[in-house]
């Protein structure tokens, strides 16, 4: 009994190393190529379940180690005027699931819209298939968010915008010299920029692809939409981060 146990517990570290190890490597190769957010969805989806997501991480375990992670981050990280460090009474099983589902409700209403367009159901692989590829699409504006905030813990600075620039206020006024940590979080803030910004081409160009599979009208027409899902998306993720 207390061997199988090990086992268990042996194998669960494992898993949990292997999928941390893929989370750079999905990363890269969504943002190498952003049409594989949904060509990997459907070819993930044409396998058996045992099958699936072996060699990049499923969209449901990367938004938990990238979108769910920004958001804990954000509560202590963020300042005091974020929504996330507004949440309270909650316990943690609570607050994660509720950070994913609201990390995700972008990708949820895309996908049902996109199943009511093409007259499936909910419990079918056409949505799952669209679900996975919409969640995917989130990388591209949660990624450059994770490198700043968790480099800023590491640099015991903080994500808060106007906190930060009242800290460089203070060194201004006094004619003191930035620090070697306040240098090194405007390599890491130049980074984060030049990473969001192409992160909202390949946002741009992922969901176009998506639209463009599973979207039967004129091409003027679906890059409108396109143009909404990509304007609904980046405001949503503004407005929660």
């Amino acid at each position: 009994m207390f061997e199988k146990l090990i086992d268990s517990f042996e194998k669960l570290c494992l898993q949990i190393i292997i999928e941390i190890l893929l989370v750079p490597v999905t990363i890269f190769k969504l943002f190498q190529d952003p049409r594989r957010c949904y060509d990997l969805s459907v070819h993930e989806m044409e396998k058996k379940e045992p099958d699936r997501f072996h060699d990049y991480l499923s969209p449901i375990k990367l938004s938990v180690y990238t979108s769910v992670i920004v958001s804990v981050l954000l509560m202590d990280y963020g300042g005091e005027h974020n929504f996330l460090s507004k949440m309270k009474g909650l316990s943690m099983v609570e607050k994660a699931l509720f950070i994913f589902l609201m990390n995700n409700f972008t990708a949820i209403i895309f996908s049902v819209v996109l199943l009511w367009y093409k007259k499936e159901k909910v419990n079918t692989v056409t949505f799952r298939t669209l679900l996975f590829s919409f969640i995917y699409t989130t990388v591209y504006t949660s990624t450059p968010f994770f490198i700043l905030i968790f480099s800023a813990m590491l640099l015991g600075q903080t994500a808060d915008v106007q906190s930060y620039m009242d800290h460089l206020d203070k060194i201004a006024s006094s004619g003191n010299y930035y620090s070697s940590r306040d240098n090194i979080f405007f390599i890491i803030f130049f980074v984060f920029f030049t990473i969001g910004i192409i992160g909202l081409f390949k946002l741009f160009k992922a969901l176009h692809h998506i639209l463009k599979e599973n979207f039967r009208y004129h091409p003027y027409v679906v890059w409108f939409f396109t143009l909404l899902f990509f304007l609904i998306q980046l405001y949503y993720a503004k407005g929660f981060v």
